[in-house]
Formats: C-alpha cells, sequence, structure tokens
C-alpha cells in the first residue's frame, strides 16, 4: 500500500490502488498511522482490462461500487480528458429517491430502495442523439456531455439527494471542479434512458439517440404500464425559475418530464388558461417532451398553467398511451401573461450632454482648426436611429451622429473648421429627425440640455502658426527593393515615402522630379505626416541612385495653411537604387584566342563599327582578360566580379591557370547586368568552338540582356 494513499473525503472513502493489471478497490478506507496502519471495511479486486464490471465468480471478484462494478470503470481521469476526448461510458451516482430496487443489465447488485424510483443500478442512461450541447459549458463539460451522448453513463450507485459523476481525487483543480458541478445542473435533465443496453463498461451500447425505456422486469412479461407526466417547467427570454412575465410575441417553453421514455406521432398540444395553445416540438424517444406557446394578443393570465393535455400520439415502446391523470397542471413558479399592458406612449428626452477629444479635460480646453470634439448625448432609454441627425453649435459648426443607435447613448463628432469662434461651446439646435424609442416615439427636444458641463473654448483666429512644415526624409519601397536598395526595370514601381514634421493636407496633384527623367505621382497621405508617391519606370529611365531633382508641391499645407519649406530638404532616399531600362550604347565584342593553347591569354576587342568607349574609359593595354574586361565594361556602367575560377572541360589538356580563356569565359558567364548589352561574339577557330561542343555558341548571353 503506498505510503501516502489514504480514501476519498466522504462516508464511502473509497480508494483504488492499480498494481500491474490489477485495481485494488476498498471501501471506507482509512490510514491509521502515519506510516503503515490503515483499516478497511470492504476490498474487492478488478482486472485492469476488464470491462469494469464486477463478477460473481470465485476468481474473479465483485468491485465496491453497489452495482458491484470497478470503481475505475468509467472514472474522470485527467490523462484522458487532456487529449480533448473521453471514449467510454462514464459511471453515474443517482440521488437515492429516484433509484428502484433491483439491478439490470450486467449489475450484479443493488441498493436502491425508492418505490416512486425511475431508474435501476446496471441501467444505462444517455443524451438523445440530436441534442443541442447547452450554451456556456467548460471544456470539462463538453467533453462530458458529448461522452454521455456518445457512449452513455451507467447508475452504478446511490447518494444522497444529487446525481454524479466520478473523477480521479486531487486530479483537476478546483476551478474545473466547481465548472463542471455547474455544469451538471445543464446536462443530467438531459439523460434519457437507452434500450437495448450493452453490457460492456467501454460503452459500446445501443443507439443512444434511440432513447427508449430500458426493460427491467421479466422479458416474457408483457409491459401494462401507462407512462405519467411526472413534472412540467417553463423557461424562456424573461423567465427565471418559471418566473416572470411575458406579452405579444414572446415564445415560452413548457417542457414535459414523463415517466419513462415515450415515442411521438401526430401533433399533440397542450391547452392553457389564458386560451393559447402550447405545440409539440420535441423530444420524442426520450422521457423529455418539449411544447413552444407563443403569446398572441388576447391572452392573459395571472399565472399561467396548463387546462388541458392533448397527447393523442404519444405512447411508450410497449404501445401504452399516456396516463394523464393526477397530471401536473401548474408549472414551478408564477409566470404571468399579459398584453392588456398600456402601450408605450412617452417619449424619450435628451438628460444631458458632454463633450471630450484632444485638449479636452472635463469638458474644458481650448481647440482650434482641424480638432475633433466628440459630444455624447445621454437619453433616458434606448433609442434607434434612422436618417442622419446633426447637432447645430453655436460657433456655425455642425456636428454629426457617428455611433449608439440602438442605446441610450448617442455619439456626435464635430471637425473645427477656420473662422468657428465661441467663447464656450455649445448646441444650439437639435436636429433628431429619424431618431425614436422602441414603441416609435420621437425624441421630445424640449427643454433639452444645451450646455455641455465644462468651458470649451474654439479659438480659430488667436493663434496661426507661423511655421511652415518641414520634409524630414524620404524612403523608397517597391518589389525588389531592400532597404532602399536594389534594381529596377521597365514597368517597375517604385513608392516613394516623404515624412514631414507635421500633418499636411493635400489640394491639387503633387509631384516629384526624378534624376531619372521620371515623375513620381502623389498618391495618398492627406491629414497625415507622411505622403506616399508612385513612379514608375519607363523606357530610357535611368539612374544608378534614384533620388529626387525636384520637389513640386504647391497645394500641400499644414492645417493653419503654410505651404512646404523645402529649404534643407532631403533629395536622396536610404539605400542604393538603380534605375536600369535596358542600354542605348550597343557595341560588339569579339574574343580571340589561340587555336593551339586554349590556356593562352585571349584578347578582347571592341568591334570597329561600335561607338566609341567614353573618353574616361581606361585604354592601358592588358594581355589579361580580366584587365580588359573590366576595363570596356565600366565604361558601359556594368559591373562584374573577378576571381571566378571556372572548371576546365573534357578536352582540355592544359592546366588551368587565371590567364586562361575558359575561367575567364566562365567569369563572362555570371555577367548578366541589364546596363551592358552586346551583339553575338564568337571564339576565333574551330578548336574553340569544339571546347563549347556547339558551334553557335556566342557570348551574347554572358556580356547582357
Amino acid at each position: 500500500m503506498p505510503a501516502a494513499a489514504n480514501g476519498a473525503a466522504g462516508t464511502d472513502g473509497e480508494l483504488i490502488v492499480i498494481d500491474g493489471d490489477v485495481a485494488y478497490n476498498f471501501w471506507q478506507f482509512k490510514r491509521t498511522s502515519t506510516s503503515t496502519g490503515t483499516a478497511a471495511s470492504f476490498g474487492a479486486e478488478n482486472v485492469v482490462t476488464g470491462d469494469g464490471w464486477g463478477s460473481k465468480s470465485p476468481f474473479l471478484s465483485a468491485g465496491i461500487t453497489a452495482a458491484g462494478s470497478s470503481q475505475l470503470g468509467g472514472l474522470l481521469v485527467k490523462a484522458e480528458t487532456a487529449d480533448g476526448s473521453i471514449d467510454h461510458a462514464l459511471q453515474l451516482v443517482v440521488d437515492s429517491k429516484l433509484v428502484l430496487p433491483g439491478a439490470v443489465g450486467s449489475a450484479i447488485a443493488s441498493d436502491g430502495s425508492s418505490a416512486s424510483g425511475i431508474v435501476k443500478e446496471g441501467q444505462l442512461l444517455a443524451i438523445p442523439k440530436g441534442t443541442p450541447m447547452p450554451a456556456g459549458l467548460s471544456p470539462l463539460g463538453q467533453e462530458v456531455f458529448t461522452a454521455m451522448q456518445k457512449y452513455g453513463a451507467y447508475v452504478v450507485d446511490v447518494a444522497g439527494g444529487t446525481t454524479t459523476i466520478r473523477a480521479q481525487s486531487n486530479d483537476f483543480d478546483d476551478a474545473t471542479m466547481t465548472a463542471l458541478w455547474h455544469d451538471m445542473g445543464k446536462i443530467t435533465p438531459l439523460l434519457a434512458g437507452v434500450s437495448g443496453q450493452s453490457s460492456s463498461g467501454s460503452g459500446s451500447s445501443g443507439d443512444t439517440g434511440g432513447g427508449t425505456a430500458p426493460s427491467t422486469g421479466n422479458p416474457s412479461a408483457t409491459d401494462t404500464t401507462a407512462p405519467i407526466v411526472q413534472w412540467v417547467a417553463t423557461n424562456g427570454p424573461g423567465i427565471t425559475n418559471g418566473s416572470g412575465t411575458v406579452g405579444v410575441g414572446d415564445t415560452v417553453r413548457l417542457t414535459l418530464k414523463m415517466s419513462e421514455a415515450v415515442n411521438v406521432t401526430g401533433t399533440p398540444t397542450l391547452s392553457l388558461n389564458d386560451n393559447g395553445t402550447a405545440k409539440y416540438v420535441s423530444g420524442s424517444g426520450t422521457d423529455v417532451l418539449q411544447f413552444d406557446y407563443k403569446v398572441a394578443a388576447g391572452q392573459n393570465t395571472a399565472d399561467l398553467a396548463i387546462s388541458g393535455y392533448n397527447l393523442s400520439g404519444i405512447t411508450d415502446t410497449a404501445g401504452n398511451a399516456v396516463n394523464t391523470s393526477g397530471a401536473p397542471l401548474q408549472p414551478a413558479g408564477t409566470l404571468v401573461v399579459d398584453t392588456k399592458a398600456v402601450t408605450d406612449t412617452t417619449a424619450p428626452i435628451v438628460q444631458w450632454v458632454s463633450t471630450n477629444g484632444p485638449g479636452i479635460t472635463n469638458g474644458s480646453g481650448t481647440v482650434g482648426v482641424g480638432d475633433t470634439v466628440r459630444l455624447t448625448l445621454k437619453m433616458n432609454e434606448a433609442v434607434n436611429v434612422t436618417g442622419t441627425p446633426t447637432l447645430s453649435l453655436n460657433d456655425n459648426g455642425i456636428a454629426k451622429y457617428v455611433s449608439g443607435s440602438g442605446t441610450d447613448v448617442l455619439q456626435f463628432d464635430y471637425k473645427v473648421a477656420a473662422g468657428q469662434n465661441t467663447a464656450d461651446l455649445a448646441i444650439s439646435g437639435y436636429n433628431l429627425s429619424g431618431i425614436a424609442d422602441q414603441a416609435g416615439n420621437a425624441v421630445n427636444i424640449a427643454g433639452a440640455p444645451q450646455q455641455p458641463a465644462g468651458t470649451l473654448v474654439v479659438d480659430t483666429k488667436s493663434f496661426v502658426d507661423p511655421n511652415a512644415p518641414k520634409i524630414q526624409w524620404i524612403s523608397a519601397t517597391g518589389s525588389g527593393i531592400r532597404n532602399g536598395t536594389g534594381v529596377v526595370g521597365t514597368g517597375g514601381t517604385v513608392r516613394l515615402s516623404v515624412n514631414f514634421n507635421e500633418a499636411v493636407t493635400v489640394n491639387g496633384t503633387p509631384s516629384l522630379s526624378l534624376n531619372s527623367n521620371g515623375t513620381a505621382k502623389y498618391v495618398s497621405g492627406s491629414g497625415t505626416n507622411t505622403l506616399q508617391f508612385d513612379y514608375k519606370v519607363a523606357a530610357g529611365d535611368r539612374a544608378s541612385d534614384l533620388e529626387v531633382s525636384g520637389y513640386n508641391l504647391s497645394g500641400v499645407t499644414d492645417r493653419d495653411g503654410n505651404a512646404v519649406n523645402l529649404s534643407g530638404a532631403p533629395h536622396q532616399p536610404a539605400g542604393t537604387l538603380a534605375i536600369r531600362t535596358g542600354s542605348s550604347n550597343q557595341r560588339t565584342a569579339t574574343v580571340n584566342s589561340s587555336i593551339a593553347d586554349l590556356a593562352a591569354p585571349a584578347t578582347l576587342q571592341a568591334d570597329a563599327s561600335a561607338a566609341s568607349v567614353p573618353s574616361n574609359t581606361p585604354t592601358t593595354p592588358s594581355s589579361d582578360l580580366n584587365a580588359q574586361m573590366r576595363g570596356t565594361i565600366d565604361a558601359l556602367g556594368g559591373q562584374m566580379t573577378l576571381g571566378y575560377s571556372g572548371s576546365q572541360g573534357a578536352g582540355a589538356s592544359s592546366p588551368q591557370t587565371t590567364g586562361s580563356v575558359m575561367p575567364q569565359l566562365a567569369l563572362l558567364s555570371q555577367y548578366a547586368a541589364s546596363s551592358f548589352a552586346t551583339t553575338a561574339a564568337t571564339f576565333a577557330g574551330a578548336s574553340a568552338q569544339q571546347w563549347f561542343g556547339d558551334t553557335t555558341q556566342t557570348l551574347a548571353k554572358s556580356l547582357g540582356r
């Protein structure tokens, strides 16, 4: 026995010890000393791999539950529920007043004693298939609901005054157990008896969705006991514990609890004492039937009750019709049906108005051009808004409706414009057409407050900002551009962002002139401190590093009308952004090499028909291909990386050197700058062509696009 083991709290004091494939069950177990002393009223052992039910066999004993099942069978275990599902039936301990004497199914014993009970130990109960999961269940409650609908729960014992499921002790925290305790109040009323129940503790029961009453008597005997209505309850919007007041259009759900599962055919109804009728909705195959009643004009009662049961077509599985003799008529609580109440004719009114926004504290402050003031109206009841209500203000401004329909608080926004001034902002007129309460009454503005709390000065003339906005920085972004660096060709778009030291407003069509001969056009940003311009690269546009060559910002001003001060404005975005749209300076190059020795230095010669190399091109002769190519490519604005080793082909016999032609050609094949275009170049000599294995091979692809 583990040294720390002790029985569970409560009179049963149950304990399970698992040793290998054997589960040892103890009842009223307690530790009599801090070390090894223990006592128990009863003990049993079960095979862990079994189905959870006990046996009268002398080799496999019964468990310690009243039904003779193992405490381990159907237990909630944290390691299992943590996976998100419970894949077996659960064990159910039922209120002793509900348990009949005798055992059914795989149960081998019973301590049921209630002559008016409705279940027996060993009976399988389940939530009928198709029953919706109650709202608000905890995660563990949802798992329990799903398991009870899919596998069901077996009655294994009785308890005093409650119906519970069992969980592994100390495995779940108090918050989880408290939530599950609340969940069970929603779950257990949904359980119904299951016919064709399996004796397997694995939960492989019959169709739990069928939900018909189990046969608990002599199989050869005929069931002649008619089902009866045990109780009736009401619920719905505005109803708490069966009490409340409902009116025209409201729906009341009436629930009948039967003594056993019943099947419904036809259209049963309930006649009510306010001359209304509740119509059958659901529950066939279970012991709980649902009826709905929609209140109509002229139906009134101080306490809703059933005046007549019309249950033709409802029978148990043996075909016995419902016995309505003595059936309860009065649901718990007091439910008033009142369709005579006086219609609401009271118009809503404005109770108070307040202001808030940037620069406003407790309704006081000073605002100027461009500032926004939020005006809040508090109504005495919820109202609905249609149309476009406004508030006229004493500075000639207008506050426009923003939000609040369906509530008792409406929001209006007012943006201060030039020329609007007042020593204390107030409402000069309410324009609330289209605002009404739930009964359709329009707002009564007689006596409505016009002065918000505090003193809010609107001043658009005492101070004008003399400082013109300035450009702080510019940046370039777009496809192929990273941190302002990249290469963009024809058709590409560059987004230039111009950041100011304050918010600016755009009127007109500002643009940016660029050093690539292109123009960036204004896109967005008015009212903020960053304007966006887009530049679409066109054929012929070129720049080794894009920059702004001129700002055309006419129409861009701050809120006080100051135009942008371009003095010292930055022109160069961060990074290096090249604009390359092809070269207008085409050249033809020919590479000559020795037929006998391909390892000899090659010479790159410019075609005499090509345009001359710019005067700043290095003219120092060189026999090294790298040096000659570098001079030519640099002169044309290209780029190349020297030192690529290349590789010799299968036909080469000369050792690879830095001067051999093939490594140099391998180097050239890495160069693909769009700024360096060339026509086809050829090797002199058939051996050089054989080296490539293709007599049409050229250097056109090597020297550019």
